[in-house]
């Protein structure tokens, strides 16, 4: 708590520095089973020497295509009744978003399935950062398999083919996936924080909790004779368009885990019938859109594990490994 305290309250170019520091540690801290390094060649389809350097030049990285616009975040109404965590007590808080696609491929087609909102709200002496997906389920519960999963899929058909013989989590995302609507903007898809945190409660206990982002105008899927007439590349005017008429809304939420409920596995969906607990709003309106740090988000850190005094990360290893893993794309791509 108090190295969390100590970043948050120093200068950019000092956390900057902190984070080169980071990356130079042994990544045994960070990942036992494999480092942190091959998990970002794994991610960035990198695995020699040649391939990594030519990365490097084009700056490769995951969530290549997307951008920035920004909002505000309003904390629920009395939240102090069910979580102890300072930040939500808050009146209003400045929120930077981007929306992206999954991969390396800037120029992938918007016609895919998955969609992706990372958030920083910075608070006045905190923030709370999130990474999400529309996708619930997650592919690996460990980072052997996450390692392995990214390696397959990029061999193409054979590999997902392998990963469905060999990989029952794999299986069960490829399912999954499969069954997932092609929303018609990014403003009208769920999100969900796949991994798991810990809460602090008005009574100083903790509870295990979701993150999940419900589109307050609710979910809209395209045909696909609809899907037919829009552009590879429709999500990005569509949702800056829209928010000049009205903002686009999501409910967050906190699901929380009952006591047989698996805390450190994303690959296990807990039940819908759990319990959540409304949070606050996020409102995307783009009204600082033209302040430097949402122009230059992109070459920013989304860190799931920035997180304010009342909320911790569970020991789930996929989302421990997750900041390293950002930090060393990151100087990769400096």
């Amino acid at each position: 708590m108090f190295k969390k305290r100590l970043y948050q309250s120093i200068s950019p170019l000092l956390q900057a520095s902190i984070y080169v520091s980071l990356a130079l540690l042994p990544t045994s801290i960070f990942a036992a089973e494999k480092s942190i390094s091959e998990l970002v060649d794994a991610v960035n389809g990198t695995p020699d020497a040649a391939s990594r350097e030519a990365g490097k030049k084009i700056k490769l990285r995951n969530h290549a295509k997307g951008f920035c616009t920004s909002g505000t975040f309003t904390p629920a109404a009395n939240i102090e009744n069910q979580f102890n965590i300072p930040f939500f007590e808050q009146q209003e808080i400045s929120v930077t978003a981007r929306f992206s696609l999954g991969g390396t491929n800037p120029h992938a087609s918007d016609k895919g399935a998955g969609r992706f909102m990372s958030l920083k709200i910075d608070g006045d002496k905190e923030s709370l950062n999130f990474v999400t997906t529309n996708a619930q389920l997650f592919f690996a519960s460990n980072l052997e398999d996450f390692f392995t999963f990214q390696t397959k899929v990029k061999q193409g058909a054979e590999g997902k083919q392998w990963l469905i013989d060999n990989k029952p989590d794999a299986k069960a995302f490829f399912e999954y996936v499969s069954q997932m609507p092609k929303s018609s903007s990014f403003a009208n898809s769920r999100y969900f924080g796949v991994n798991s945190f810990l809460f602090d409660k008005p009574d100083n206990s903790q509870i295990a909790g979701r993150w999940i982002f419900e589109p307050a105008a609710g979910q809209t899927a395209l045909t696909q004779a609809e899907l037919a007439t829009r552009s590879d590349d429709f999500l990005q005017q569509e949702l800056l368009n829209r928010i000049e008429t009205a903002p686009a809304v999501w409910n967050l939420y906190v699901k929380l885990a009952d006591s047989d409920d698996v805390v450190v596995d994303p690959t296990i969906l807990w039940p819908e019938s759990r319990q959540r607990i409304l949070v606050g709003q996020i409102i995307i309106d783009g009204k600082r859109d033209n302040e430097s740090n949402v122009q230059q988000c992109d070459k920013s850190i989304f860190n799931p594990v920035l997180l304010p005094e009342g909320i911790e990360p569970s020991a789930d290893p996929i989302l421990n490994a997750r900041t390293p893993a950002y930090i060393k794309s990151f100087i990769r791509r400096l």
